[in-house]
């Protein structure tokens, strides 16, 4: 969740240990409870350009160095480190707080570097078990194989847009009836608890797309060990399923000989730059995910209007999952489900010329699903 810059840094520090508690990112909420009360730490991060005081930058800072050999007993408490280097699970000798103190007085130089100059990078594939029925729910509206561009927003690597190169399961939390997609054998396989029906999504028929582009401000590389290393550095250190099934998101990317072309830009001023470079013969889909929660609200609402705007040439279907607490900016309709706030991931289709669907709610990761097809609108 993005934290107003207007904030005091000790207290982004506390509220986003709140965020890290609410994942379930337990290290990183203790760790961040520390550091609000560092005046170490809090110089240390004082120390970078102002745009890049923020708390998830320092953090995927140190665990960027643990990930690439740096030696300290804070490396211990990081569930990703031990695993990455392939180590028997260690045992603690101090808490997690001292030690993550004492690596960051080692390393001020280092870490003074990578917060001034790298910036937050997040490629979370698990939202890809959104994309999926949303992308079918498009496909279903047009005659069987039907081609499609897929262009991206946000994209980091670009491996959302390998979405058809991943295994979904889909298993029902009342039942335990599943569903599968995708192919069995990759080395991503995604799970999500469907809290509908089975039945009420879309056939899980993967759709044809033949052209893929990504547009970011800052697209990662994924053949770069560097950049790789440090997208995984962006994760909790304590997941260790997502973080192994980024490892496999990126070796996917690796190997594939037919890697979506990613441009450096923004996402509102390059938006028809970039979609002209896909053929304008089929339908192209815009899809973002926890992107436009880092715009202004009225930057928000230009996305939509350049959107629109490239509508009027071509069929053009904005599809996203983004969260309606953090973008008033997009034309959400509310969930079916009441809510005082509306913190729920949405899953928005615009169609073209038609009102916006509320097509599912989500949680942030994917992890699990509600949805609501077109009638939710």
């Amino acid at each position: 969740m993005p934290i107003p810059a207007e904030v005091s840094l000790a207290d982004q520090f506390r509220l986003f240990a709140v965020s890290c508690e609410r994942d379930g990112a337990v290290t990183y909420a203790t760790i961040c409870r520390g550091i609000a009360e560092d005046e170490d730490l809090l110089h240390l991060t004082n120390q970078a350009p102002e745009v890049q005081r923020r708390p998830n930058i320092l953090l995927a800072a140190v665990h960027f160095l643990l990930l690439s050999g740096a030696d300290h007993p804070v490396a211990d408490h990081y569930d990703s480190v031990w695993s990455w280097r392939e180590l028997p699970v260690p045992t603690p000798v101090h808490g997690v707080v001292e030690d993550f103190h004492s690596f960051c007085l080692a390393h001020q130089a280092a870490l003074l570097d990578l917060v001034s100059h790298r910036s937050t990078q997040t490629n979370e594939v698990g939202r890809c078990t959104a994309l999926l029925p949303g992308l079918a729910h498009i496909a279903a509206t047009y005659p069987p194989g039907q081609a499609f561009a897929l262009l991206d927003l946000g994209t980091s690597a670009g491996l959302n847009l390998l979405f058809d190169r991943y295994g979904y399961r889909y298993t029902a939390r009342m039942t335990d009836h599943t569903l599968t997609a995708g192919p069995a054998d990759s080395p991503v396989q995604l799970d999500c608890v469907v809290r509908s029906e089975l039945s009420a999504l879309p056939a899980l028929t993967t759709p044809t797309v033949t052209h893929r582009a990504g547009l970011d401000l800052s697209p990662i590389d994924p053949t770069s060990d560097d950049e790789a290393l440090w997208l995984l550095a962006c994760l909790w250190p304590d997941q260790l399923p997502r973080f192994n099934r980024l490892k496999g998101a990126l070796s996917i990317a690796r190997a594939g000989p037919d890697r979506p072309q990613l441009h450096q830009g923004d996402v509102v001023d390059d938006l028809e730059r970039v979609a002209e470079t896909l053929p304008s013969d089929r339908p192209l889909v815009i899809f973002h995910s926890w992107m436009a929660a880092y715009l202004t609200e009225q930057r928000q609402i230009e996305l939509v209007q350049a959107v629109q705007h490239l509508g009027r040439r071509r069929p053009v279907h904005h599809l996203y999952a983004e969260s309606p607490f953090e973008t008033t900016g997009l034309p959400t309709p509310p969930s079916p489900v009441a809510r005082e706030v509306d913190i729920a991931t949405a899953l928005v289709h615009l169609p073209p010329a038609e009102a916006p669907q509320r097509l599912a709610d989500l949680h942030s990761h994917g992890r699990w699903l509600q949805w609501w097809g077109s009638t939710a609108t």
